[in-house]
């Protein structure tokens, strides 16, 4: 949500005052994969990323079929960048 630059919650300097103070992401595919190991596999997190699971794989992660879709791979890349860059 962006506020107008006279707002904030406080009644001090706004919270976000341009789109530029929003961080953007790496692509998924620029992601270092180094960041993932540990906890993951190193050798597990390269077939996720190139969507070559197993089935058993799939089954355990619960994506089943959908793991290989590029879309699912970004996702699930951002949500363990996030989680690294909170930490």
């Amino acid at each position: 949500l962006l506020h107008e630059p006279d707002q904030s919650l406080d009644g001090g300097s706004p919270l976000v005052s341009s789109s530029s103070d929003f961080h953007r992401p790496v692509p998924a595919s620029s992601f270092p994969r180094c960041l993932l190991s540990p906890p993951i596999c190193p050798d597990f997190a390269g077939r996720f990323l190139a969507g070559r699971l197993t089935d058993e794989e799939c089954r355990v992660v619960g994506f089943r079929e959908q793991t290989s879709r590029p879309e699912l791979i970004e996702r699930t890349v951002l949500e363990v960048a996030g989680t690294v860059l909170a930490a």
